[in-house]
């Protein structure tokens, strides 16, 4: 009898566990003020959850219920369903359990503790702590003031310093998977550098390391589609030739660039990150279009108007190139992008020989193939 009744208290003691999905979170900010609003935004099952709350004598909470570990983000005073660039917000796990929130501040510099997956991500904050202090002393160029915008010095010197400052972070979060390989942390670390073209086969080498149970979740399967993607085209091998019409209507193919250095740049015109690296490409092709060196650019628009008046606005006067079908065109697909910017740079046999060059990065590949005296 006395073990039989161990055994039901077995029994539903596993089933409490398994059915335990609410979580709680309680917040704490030293400078709240009273009525700030507070909003807590997650994704689940591909609808997106946004709930709101208000802080009382500098606190505020959430409750609510997951099926499974959520990533999810706080904000304050700002909603990020109608707010075009929020400037404030904390990074959480929901999951089963007691989730605690604790900041000197509003939400910056918050401290995140009280279960598992949260526990960990406070580790990978800790790690990151330096690199997102300086990247919150360099003024977003996106925030200038009209009169910051007209001092192109300062607005190139600080998207470099944020640059810099972005991939040094990058490089932290792949080591800290790398340590920390059987977290969701990680997966979800992996999940978001795999959509940068230069972090993919460091990503691939971490991925390996996840454990089985991560690899088969939704982003798992995500991260491993993309590592075969950009393992389509790779430096090497003989570019896909192609034919497609430009804005005039005339067909143009990308073998008919052979003999020249040709940079096949995929871009279009909502790409603020396109745009913004335009200046670098208009640049580079000023100073080496006499060298043997051009630009065919493939553009994933899908509205001819807003791409036509994108290359008028940026200056842009090499051959541009589109099948306006977007993201299911035909050349993107066959050479494996999954983001943009990307590009392809190809030699006069039409071989590539680099991937994904931008701003510094190309700058230094063009020098060394046009400005470096030949053995």
């Amino acid at each position: 009898m006395k073990n039989r009744l161990y055994l039901v208290f077995f029994l539903l003691s596993i089933g409490h566990a398994f059915g335990q999905t609410t979580f709680t979170i309680s917040g704490y900010g030293k400078k709240l003020q009273e009525g700030d609003t507070l909003y807590l935004s997650y994704v689940e099952k591909g609808n997106h959850i946004l709930e709101s709350t208000t802080a009382v004598n500098q606190r505020f909470s959430f409750t609510g219920e997951v099926k499974r570990p959520t990533k999810a983000n706080i904000y304050r005073n700002e909603d990020p369903g109608l707010a075009g660039f929020t400037t404030e917000s904390a990074s959480i796990y929901l999951e089963p359990g007691s989730i605690k929130i604790i900041s000197p501040d509003t939400l910056t510099g918050a401290e995140i503790s009280g279960t598992p997956l949260n526990d960990t991500l406070q580790l990978l904050h800790s790690q990151l702590a330096t690199v997102r202090e300086r990247m919150r002393s360099i003024k977003d160029p996106d925030l200038f003031d009209e009169t910051e915008k007209k001092d192109t010095a300062l607005l190139h010197h600080n998207r470099r310093e944020l640059d810099k400052a972005f991939y040094e972070r990058a490089d932290i979060e792949l080591a800290f998977a790398n340590q920390y390989p059987n977290t969701y942390v990680s997966l979800d670390i992996l999940h978001q550098l795999s959509r940068i073209n230069t972090y993919i086969f460091k990503v691939e080498k971490v991925y390996n390391k996840l454990a089985e149970s991560l690899k088969n979740t939704e982003k798992g399967k995500t991260i491993r589609e993309r590592i075969k993607k950009k393992s389509q085209v790779m430096a090497g091998m003989k570019a896909i030739d192609f034919s497609m019409e430009d804005t005039d209507g005339k067909i143009i193919s990308l073998s008919e660039f052979e003999g020249k250095y040709v940079l096949l740049d995929f871009w279009a015109s909502w790409c603020g990150p396109c745009r913004e690296e335009h200046a670098n490409l208009i640049n580079a092709y000023q100073n080496y279009r006499d060298r043997g060196f051009t630009i065919l650019s493939v553009s994933i628009d899908t509205d001819k108007n807003k791409w036509m008046e994108a290359i008028e606005k940026d200056g842009i006067t090499w051959a541009q190139v589109s099948d306006l079908q977007g993201h299911k065109g035909e050349v993107y697909l066959k050479y494996g992008i999954t983001s943009i910017p990307a590009n392809f740079l190809i030699d006069p046999d039409g071989v590539v020989i680099a991937k994904d060059l931008k701003g510094e990065f190309l700058n230094r590949e063009l020098e060394k193939l046009f400005l470096t005296p030949q053995q």
